[in-house]
């Protein structure tokens, strides 16, 4: 579970209310599917037209650490009703996409512990990637082991680098569904591919050239 205080954070703790009781069955109204799951239109407007935009990439980001596209679905639904059950608090944050996002990903994680097995991030994402993706990262993807470094990346990084090289996401969708500039996601960018070439023994100017291109 997660829970949202005040102060811009989303900590993942026991004892956080359950999220299903945000949810009235009775009061829901059905909606189209997005992605994996099935907007609520209950939901604050400017939340719902959240889920509208960036459902999808909220969705397989779950799935590809979850391996589990019901889990998936489960879990992104749990997302949008505490964020909902916590509007107020969230439209109190400097930046509300990189708030919901921050959400997602303590999401994700308190799922995994309760779990008790790591994220299926290594094994999954070879089957995500993009073809347009691959050929941009071509210098770092021939070799052995470099989704099993991604996963090893500092969070953000290894959050852009997931939406931007192995879903395929453009830098400014990018930036849009994780609340920062797009600046901000060439950079740590950038910083994780010197990571990822360190840790692969790779020439950073190789990875450069495949940045470039």
């Amino acid at each position: 579970m997660v829970s949202l205080d005040g102060g811009g954070r989303a900590d993942a703790h026991e004892g956080a209310p359950d999220h299903h009781a945000h949810q009235d069955p009775s009061a829901q109204t059905p909606a189209a599917g997005i992605g994996g799951f099935t907007a609520d239109t209950t939901l604050p407007d400017d939340l719902l037209g959240l889920m509208v935009m960036h459902g999808e990439a909220y969705w397989e980001y779950a799935r590809m650490h979850l391996d589990d596209p019901d889990a998936a679905d489960d879990l992104v639904t749990d997302v949008f009703a505490d964020l909902a059950a916590h509007w107020g608090v969230v439209l109190s944050q400097e930046s509300v996409e990189e708030f919901c996002w921050g959400v997602l990903r303590a999401t994700v994680d308190s799922e995994l512990d309760r779990l008790g097995r790591p994220s299926a991030f290594t094994a999954a994402a070879f089957s995500f990637a993009m073809g347009d993706a691959r050929q941009a990262f071509q210098a770092l993807e021939s070799k052995i082991g470099l989704f099993a470094a991604i996963g090893d990346l500092p969070e953000r990084q290894h959050d852009v680098v997931v939406l931007t090289y192995v879903l395929g996401y453009p830098i400014v969708t990018a930036a849009r569904i994780m609340g920062i500039t797009a600046g901000g996601v060439y950079s740590l960018r950038c910083e994780a591919r010197r990571r990822l070439a360190a840790a692969l023994g790779l020439d950073e100017r190789a990875a450069e050239e495949a940045e470039e291109k």
